[in-house]
């Protein structure tokens, strides 16, 4: 079983693939499990952070409700919601997706100083912007 920063960066990486490829909907889905693996992570201003980016595309989606992914977690609608995204993104098709995008993740998160740091990059920010951001979340 993939280790929860694995499962971050496999989510990130495809959500950044599918912004470049202005597939927004499939960046929200994707962006919602990595929010969820955040949290399971221990990166609730990662978590904040995916939350923030799917209700600037999507200002009408069901994470609006809540006002974090923990919160949502609790909601039984929710978690139906983040069922029907990880049967649709299966790890081992999350992988092959990643794979055909030539995207090798072996030992990358090794050459950051942190997960939080890794997970930061990876949405196109550092620790400082997403602290200054986020700041009544904790990582």
């Amino acid at each position: 079983m993939p280790s929860n920063i694995h499962l971050l960066g496999l989510y990130l990486h495809l959500a950044q693939a599918s912004k470049k490829r202005q597939r927004p909907f499939v960046r929200d889905r994707l962006l919602l499990l990595a929010g969820v693996t955040a949290v399971t992570a221990g990166l609730s201003t990662i978590a904040a952070c995916c939350r923030d980016e799917i209700l600037q595309n999507n200002p009408q989606h069901m994470i609006r409700r809540w006002v974090s992914m923990e919160d949502a977690l609790a909601d039984l609608n929710f978690r139906q919601l983040v069922q029907q995204n990880l049967r649709r993104y299966p790890l081992e098709k999350a992988e092959q997706m990643l794979s055909s995008l030539g995207i090798d993740m072996s030992h990358e998160s090794e050459s950051y100083y942190s997960e939080y740091e890794y997970a930061a990059a990876l949405l196109g920010t550092t620790p400082d912007i997403l602290d200054a951001r986020f700041s009544g979340n904790t990582s």
